[in-house]
């Protein structure tokens, strides 16, 4: 049995770096706000890029055109990379959020505004294959707090202490 090295190496650091952003910004942010940091910004940029070259090889032609699967691979490429690009972006300049003792205002270009006082919380839960903090309150509506969100530590420190299990 071969064990393939460069997989089991890329996925440790992988583990590793996401570990890492996602500790740093529990508490990157000011305490009441949220937002995300750099580590958005910078993955949404490079999925523009990853979207951007193969785009410019397909409409320059500078690629083995008579190869089957070229042209199909240079299009899925950049749709999919676009698609990355437009949702980290979105995400990484649009998705902010305050809080007080109070309430919560928290905002998405996906969801719109939400404004919810923390006396209608119904529920907080951690969803693992998302990655993110589901706030359920009273009247229906859902805040989604992702684990990369700048300054989610603080909000939870004040859950935990509100009485909030999760």
């Amino acid at each position: 049995m071969d064990i393939n090295w460069q997989g089991l190496i890329t996925g440790a650091v992988t583990v590793y770096v996401l570990t890492y952003f996602t500790k740093k910004a529990s508490f990157a942010a000011e305490e009441g706000e949220l937002k995300f940091g750099l580590f958005m910004k910078g993955l949404g940029l490079v999925c523009l890029l990853f979207s951007i070259v193969p785009f410019v090889v397909m409409v320059t032609g500078n690629y083995q055109v008579d190869k089957p699967g070229e042209t199909s691979a240079l299009i899925w490429l950049t749709i999919g990379f676009g698609v990355g690009a437009i949702y980290t972006l979105g995400e990484g300049f649009f998705v902010k959020g305050r809080y007080d003792q109070d309430f919560i205002s928290f905002s998405t270009p996906w969801t719109g505004k939400k404004q919810e006082k923390w006396d209608n919380l119904e529920s907080v839960k951690f969803n693992v294959w998302c990655y993110w903090y589901t706030l359920k309150f009273k009247s229906g509506k859902v805040v989604r707090l992702s684990a990369y969100l700048g300054g989610h530590g603080h909000l939870l420190e004040y859950l935990e202490e509100s009485g909030h299990n999760f």
